[in-house]
């Protein structure tokens, strides 16, 4: 099905074509050409409104200079083809290299900051087209029986890797917290929203020395306050390492100021999601999507205020 979607662009043969094996949602494969080399993404999703959203914001970012992946038009014009029920769009290659996340320096943290700050001012008078709006709130009997449905589902396995056991232990820590009484189970932004890259973190980032040099991935955009998303790709990319974390926010308030409620309204408001988030056990153990497996981090579940916390504490 590879060569029949690329037959929609106008291409020089390809000398190599292999599937980059570190989407969790989407397809994506490396297109090795005489003249430049592409990638494409075969989408899940068959919504193709989204995935106009996203072509949109694209192009929104592009004209104010953001480095994101390019998506190229297609013979009859189209930036999208259908084959089998099945849509694919082709990009452009970024530039430089992605850094794994155990490698990450305080000088990407500080060039992620800065980027994201740039990003957000390009898109802060974007119009919201319909983008994703997360509902902050939960029931949390329903979660709780979530949770007790993907253990017995762990327990059942005959053989139980590393991970197994570490997502076992984490959906342990994280279901007695959503049954304490101090856990909130929903919350409501104070500040305004606006289009947001929605999934900035290290793995849609590529870097040239120290800048960030491409942004990929725009299809989970979103429309939530910035500091939401600030939050959010410092939970993800340091963990809330409170140096980097550090780093990294300061770096952004330098390009596009944020107050101090204005950040704490955005970890409320992740912080709330954070302690609820169950998407990567339940693509692995409920869908059986083992791809998802890498987002199930291999570290004790602690509630994200305690986390955040030591971030907002006196050196």
């Amino acid at each position: 099905m590879i060569h029949e979607f690329l037959q929609d662009w106008d291409l020089k043969s390809p000398s190599r074509i292999h599937e980059i094996p570190d989407g969790a949602v989407n397809r994506v494969y490396r297109i090795e050409a005489p003249d430049q080399n592409y990638f494409l993404r075969v989408y899940k999703s068959s919504d193709l409104a989204t995935l106009k959203r996203e072509h949109a914001l694209i192009d929104c970012v592009l004209q104010q200079n953001i480095p994101a992946a390019r998506p190229l038009e297609s013979k009859s014009g189209d930036r999208f083809t259908v084959k089998n029920g099945k849509i694919a769009a082709l990009y452009t290659e970024a530039k430089g290299q992605q850094i794994k996340r155990h490698n990450l320096r305080l000088s990407h943290a500080l060039a992620a900051g800065k980027m994201l700050a740039q990003i957000h001012l390009a898109t802060r008078e974007f119009p919201n087209h319909g983008y994703r709006i997360y509902n902050l709130s939960w029931d949390s009997e329903a979660w709780i029986e979530k949770l007790n449905n993907i253990e017995r589902l762990i327990l059942s396995r005959r053989e139980k890797t590393e991970s197994d056991q570490w997502a076992l232990d984490r959906l342990k820590d994280q279901r007695r917290w959503l049954q304490n009484s101090l856990c909130s189970h929903y919350y409501v932004p104070q500040n305004p929203s606006q289009v947001l890259h929605g999934d900035f973190h290290d793995g849609n980032l590529f870097f040239d020395h120290d800048k960030v040099s491409g942004v990929i991935d725009w299809d989970q955009s979103t429309y939530m306050p910035r500091a939401f998303e600030v939050v959010r790709a410092a939970s993800y990319m340091f963990g809330l390492d409170r140096e980097p974390t550090l780093a990294f926010i300061n770096a952004y308030r330098e390009v596009f100021p944020l107050t101090e409620a204005e950040l704490e309204d955005g970890a409320q408001g992740w912080g709330r999601r954070s302690d609820h988030y169950v998407w990567a056990i339940e693509e692995v153990y409920i869908h059986g999507n083992e791809r998802a497996r890498v987002f199930i981090p291999h570290r004790k579940f602690l509630p994200f205020q305690e986390l955040w916390a030591k971030i907002r504490s006196s050196p």
